[in-house]
């Protein structure tokens, strides 16, 4: 739902007229998503990304505490199986190496975001 939010807001912030001069344009309306929402919604898709990547690392409690990773490990997320590799199996190298993943994987969405807010930061004082 969080989410959902973020990116409705971002998407009631979107001009009007800019859709309307892609339509006299002649623009159809996938050159109108892909030209006009995408690019402005790109901070906000990015913030909803990053939010919904580390809401999915803290989710260990409900999923260990109800199911234990359920039958078959059918509801085992990436934090119960770092979890399971290293204190049942005692495969710490394998636990390291996702728990590094996890890391190298929010460190990368996080520098396309700043990335992305660098450009428009740039383009905004030209």
């Amino acid at each position: 739902p969080f989410s959902f939010l973020i990116l409705y807001s971002a998407l009631l912030g979107v001009p009007k007229e800019l859709y309307e001069s892609a339509a006299i344009d002649g623009a159809n309306a996938w050159h109108r998503f892909a030209r006009i929402t995408v690019p402005i919604l790109m901070p906000a898709i990015l913030v909803a990304l990053m939010f919904r990547y580390v809401f999915a690392f803290r989710l260990f409690a409900e999923v260990w505490l109800l199911t234990g990773g359920g039958p078959a490990r059918q509801t085992e997320v990436l934090a119960t199986y770092l979890y399971r590799h290293a204190f049942r199996y005692q495969e710490f190298g394998v636990a390291s190496a996702i728990g590094w993943l996890m890391v190298v994987g929010t460190l990368l969405i996080s520098a396309v975001y700043l990335r992305e807010m660098y450009k428009r930061m740039l383009s905004a004082d030209a």
